[in-house]
């Protein structure tokens, strides 16, 4: 063949000159360009099968440590319908010819067939390849505009802004993909058939068999090496792909650092007082720290006196007002235990029983028949069958004081009983604002009052309970008296006004404000009533309110057994409006009462700090401490050792040793001589009679047989020590 008739023909613009080439040869060629494009497309599919698989340790990864887990583990079936996919796209597809006895026809056939596939796989991406994470990832930007939003035109802002960039990134994705069809497998597809229709002419009139004349280099499939590799396509979707994955991985901390960005920046000292402030204040001021509160306070109260108080943090972020021990604080559900505690008013008054039913207080409504014999009690143990919450509309009705808000606290009512319940009553536990709710419309039919009134003239009024209030506190801009609020967005902590919470139709089980103090007085009440001495009710009535039914839960109240954290059966309450949290507590065995509260509506966080301060050695127990360096015995009758002269124990603060003595036998059996040597506070505490970091000693000298009277001897934990080492 003549080398330059051969570079003509391969340089020509028109199929006018023909060149004649052996078959082999072209055999090869096309052979060798099939398995290029073949290993292009195997290389692709393990790297979107690898990738896919990869990824979704790192997804249950992000699922477990933000705060979104279920629209993180909603990726994890896409992943794999991505892997699955083109698993079962290369099974149905297998490309594994015997190229040895493939002719030429057929191998071009085959690369035919395939590119085929390969473009109609890119120009149905959407179906198989975005539509599927589009959706884990439309409802992790619902989820993120939910938490990031005050109201629902800053939902609908927000997740339309999340849409617009998800809609950028999907058509970037798209127009690429299309584009590597238009300039790559097209031209590719195009050149294939050519040469079929081309390879088809020449063997129906060649006279050899064996050589075939070329077409011109413009139509020749090899004339430009079209070795689709995709790689500038796979890199434009490489891209694409961390760009999304990339987002959503943010998406997550910046959620969680929404949550964080309080108002940790903000010093301050600790506000605190009580003679044992110090424990409490150092971990009121870690926990707010490490849980980065916008504001967090605490009160002990043992037997009615405060013990230790503290409070950290801003009134509203950014102001630079600290909080206060005497502000006020949205309680949330802690307004159950305080609506149980007047429906108990009003049951001992004889205006309600116990057993008074949901059909009898509404004879005359439209209501599901399932209703009417749903008990006071069940309401108020959550046992009734009543749904957790209210429609939305409920949340954002704002009624005035009176007559009003009765009828529409009632209207609320008729729409919930007209339906069947969730539950058949008395079979399950389910926290319900509605049951709650139901309970106060009973309390208002019967008296006529509104539920904010009978708190008042039931519970507020008598327990002296001044601080108290319905709503969030008010708190002017300017002034700001008052904490407020706070809502976590992506932006930080964002305070709200002083009029944002759950409706007031919903008022009698989460609206109420307190004090600290108030939070204290309050359950040191109910503390009382448990020990049989409580003053609003009696001792049958308080014990019937902290009797739990299904999962622990009583009127308002749960029931706690003693654990490792707190040895003692507590009884305790928490709340939240989404703004505020706050949580309560009273053990009746250490005659103690424990309150926490922050304006900062991060409940994971508000909670958690909650706990720490609740099971800290110092504020769960009582400190070990003596006035003793040390204590023996001499029939049953305790003598000590004051300095370094011993005298028997006659009074501990005008109580009686035989009195101690007795009560400690009656209360720890076997153990009751080390009780009283290692955990005299306690002993006291058990008794009514609280100690404070001194107390008064009448005490008789063993020497002269003289009483004399040592007032103001510390309580030390040195002395504590001492008699426990030599116990040992």
């Amino acid at each position: 063949m003549d080398p330059d008739i051969y570079q003509q023909a391969w340089q020509a613009d028109t199929a006018q000159t023909r060149v004649t080439i052996h078959a082999d040869l072209l055999l090869n060629e096309v052979q060798r360009h099939q398995r290029s494009f073949q290993a292009t497309v195997f290389w692709r599919d393990v790297r979107e099968v690898g990738g896919s698989l990869l990824m979704i340790p790192l997804w249950f990864y992000l699922g477990h440590k933000f705060s979104s887990p279920w629209t993180f583990y909603l990726t994890v079936p896409v992943l794999l319908w991505i892997a699955a996919f083109l698993l079962v796209d290369r099974i149905r597809h297998r490309c594994e010819p015997d190229e040895a006895s493939l002719s030429l026809v057929l191998s071009v056939k085959d690369s035919l067939q395939q590119v085929e596939h390969q473009i109609w796989l890119l120009r149905n991406i959407f179906w198989w390849y975005l539509l599927p994470p589009s959706i884990s990832i439309l409802a992790f930007f619902v989820h993120v505009s939910w938490l990031s939003s005050s109201a629902w035109w800053e939902f609908v802002g927000t997740f339309t802004l999340f849409g617009i960039f998800l809609v950028v990134i999907y058509a970037f994705v798209y127009y690429i993909n299309l584009r590597a069809v238009r300039t790559d497998l097209e031209p590719r597809r195009q050149e294939l058939q050519k040469l079929l229709s081309s390879l088809s002419d020449e063997t129906g009139n060649a006279s050899d068999a064996d050589s075939y004349e070329i077409v011109p280099a413009s139509l020749s499939p090899f004339a430009v090496d079209r070795n689709v590799s995709h790689r500038g396509a796979a890199f434009r979707n490489l891209i694409a792909a961390i760009a999304v994955v990339g987002f959503l991985i943010l998406a997550g901390p910046l959620v969680d650092l929404a949550r964080r960005v309080s108002g940790s920046n903000f010093k301050s000292s600790v506000r605190s007082s009580g003679e044992r402030s110090e424990p409490l204040a150092r971990v009121v001021s870690q926990q707010r720290k490490a849980k980065e509160l916008v504001g967090l306070a605490a009160m002990v109260m043992v037997d009615g006196k405060v013990e230790a108080a503290a409070a950290q943090g801003e009134r509203k972020f950014g102001s630079g007002v600290s909080v206060e021990i005497s502000d006020r604080w949205h309680v949330g559900g802690i307004t159950k235990a305080i609506t149980a505690t007047m429906i108990a008013r009003l049951v001992e008054s004889n205006q309600l029983q116990w057993s008074d039913s949901v059909g009898e207080a509404f004879p005359d409504s439209s209501m599901h028949d399932d209703w009417k014999a749903v008990t006071l009690h069940q309401l108020l143990t959550d046992t009734a069958g009543a749904p957790a919450q209210f429609p939305r509309s409920v949340w954002t009705t704002r009624i005035p004081m009176g007559p009003e808000r009765i009828v529409a606290r009632r209207n609320a009512v008729l729409d919930v009983i007209a339906k069947k319940p969730q539950y058949p009553a008395g079979t399950m536990n389910v926290y319900s604002n509605v049951g709650y709710t139901i309970a106060g419309s009973m309390a208002e039919k019967v008296t006529g009052a509104t539920w904010e009134n009978l708190v008042i003239q039931e519970v507020f009024e008598p327990l002296e309970l001044k601080g108290s209030g319905f709503g969030p506190p008010t708190s002017p801009d300017r002034t700001l008296p008052q904490p407020r609020g706070h809502r976590t967005r992506l932006a930080g902590k964002v305070a709200v006004d002083d009029e944002t919470d759950n409706g007031p139709i919903m008022g009698p089980a989460a609206t109420i404000h307190m004090t600290l103090k108030d939070m204290c007085t309050f359950a040191t009440e109910h503390m009382r009533g448990e020990l049989g001495h409580g003053k609003l009710l009696s001792a049958e009535t308080y014990q019937f309110l902290h009797a739990p039914e299904l999962n622990q839960y009583a009127c308002g109240w749960i029931q706690n057994e003693p654990d490792a954290a707190i040895p003692y059966t507590t009884w305790w309450h928490n709340g939240s409006n989404t703004l505020w949290y706050a949580q309560v507590a009273f053990i009746p065995e250490t005659n103690r009462v424990v309150a926490i509260t922050s304006n900062d509506g991060d409940m994971e966080m508000a909670a958690a700090a909650a706990l720490k301060i609740m099971t800290t050695d110092s504020i769960a127990n009582h400190p070990k401490l003596s006035p003793f360096a040390a204590v023996r015995w001499n029939a049953s009758k305790p003598e000590v050792r004051l300095r370094e002269e011993w005298f028997q124990l006659i009074l501990l603060n005008d109580v009686s040793v035989a009195e101690i003595v007795e009560f400690s036998r009656k209360t720890y059996g076997d153990k009751w001589q080390k009780r009283f040597e290692e955990d005299l506070v306690e002993l006291m505490a058990r008794m009514g009679h609280p100690t404070n970091n001194d107390v008064n000693l009448v005490v008789q000298s063993l020497t002269s047989g003289e009483q004399s009277v040592r007032k103001n001897v510390p309580m030390t934990e040195d002395n504590r020590k001492a008699i426990r080492n030599e116990a040992r």
